[in-house]
Formats: structure tokens, C-alpha cells, sequence
């Protein structure tokens, strides 16, 4: 996928069964294309998507390991879809009942919002990082006032067209777009 691996993300398994799942994934997409790989004797467009859990090394766990929800979608045809994506992540924020805002609106307490990124694993130019203000959270302080606390930002995702590269590691012929972004921020919201 173009990316390095700082060594502290993947959690490696001990006995694996073979050498391809020597490590949990932490990204949906080299699944969605392999199995675009698989059925590229289908007619274009291959459109895939998938939401199921990846797994990261984090010690501050009791197992060092930390799950997390993810949606990921990939667009293959003849030509790149980052409209398509980009409209599906819209689709997705609006079923979620997120409002998409601007970067500046610093005004708006909650939403999504995307900017350009550089993931190597995109077509520099045709990549953006997708991020999400949280609504801000009710503090006390010690005199038991409640104040609204500060609205964060966070990276939940990315989108774009996939760069060469990485599709010619697949052995795809396409062009593709995909999409991937974590859930699990809207899944604690609503609980």
C-alpha cells in the first residue's frame, strides 16, 4: 500500500498458520483489492465495500491491542471515481446524521470535513484525509460548574484515487478510488 510500517501499529501473531496473515490487518483495503484482483474478469465497475473491525497495537490496553470499526468502499473502472468516493462518504456522513463543515468554521460545533492529503498509497493530488469535530463534551470543574469543553478535530479516515503503484501490486489494470474512514466514533456517540 506505499505505506511504511513504523513497527508499533501491527500486531504480529505468533504461530500463524501461513505467512500472509503473519500480522492483524489495520486497513480494510488490501482486502477489497484482492478481491478486485480475483474477479477482474467481471465487467467494470467492480464496486466493493466493507465494514468489519482492524486491530492496532496500543499499550495502553490491558492486551496491548485496541479494536476499531472501519468502513471501506473501492471504486474500479476505466477511469478514476474520486467524485464517486468522495459522494459515497457524503452519503455515508448523512445516514450518520453528520453535517459536513468547513475547516474554518470553527462555529460549528460538530461535523466532517475533508482537506488534500499526501497518504502515499493515493495519487499525489487526488488524495484527502478525511476529519471529524466531535461535539464538544460537558466539563465540571471543582466548584461543580459545568463549562463546555473544547471541540477536537480528529483524522478518521482518507479517500482518492489509488496510485498506480499500489494497483500494479494487486495486479489491477484500473484505475481505482477508495475510501476508508473509522465508524467507531459515531458508534460511542450513539451508545
Amino acid at each position: 500500500m506505499n505505506r511504511a510500517d513504523p513497527g508499533d501499529l501491527a500486531v504480529k501473531i505468533a504461530n500463524p498458520k501461513t505467512l500472509e496473515f503473519q500480522v492483524v490487518r489495520t486497513s480494510l483495503l488490501p482486502g477489497l483489492l484482492k478481491t478486485i484482483r480475483e474477479n477482474r474478469s467481471h465487467p467494470l465497475p467492480i464496486r466493493l465495500f466493507e465494514l468489519s473491525d482492524v486491530v492496532f497495537k496500543d499499550t495502553t490496553q490491558e492486551r496491548q491491542t485496541r479494536n476499531e470499526r472501519h468502513a471501506a468502499a473501492v471504486w474500479c473502472s476505466k477511469t478514476a471515481g474520486f467524485e464517486v468516493v468522495h459522494g459515497l462518504l457524503d452519503r455515508a456522513m448523512r445516514m450518520l446524521e453528520v453535517p459536513r463543515i468547513g475547516k474554518g468554521d470553527k462555529d460549528k460545533p460538530r461535523g466532517y470535513y475533508i482537506v488534500e492529503g499526501d497518504d502515499p498509497a493515493y495519487f499525489p493530488g487526488r488524495a484527502a484525509t478525511i476529519y471529524y469535530r466531535s461535539p464538544p463534551s460537558i466539563q465540571t470543574t471543582l466548584n461543580d460548574v459545568r463549562v463546555p469543553a473544547v471541540s477536537r478535530d480528529t483524522i478518521i479516515g482518507t479517500l482518492g484515487v489509488l496510485h498506480p503503484s499500489v494497483l500494479a501490486k494487486f495486479e489491477i489494470n484500473y484505475p481505482c478510488s477508495a475510501l476508508e474512514f473509522n465508524v467507531e466514533v459515531f458508534l460511542k456517540k450513539r451508545s
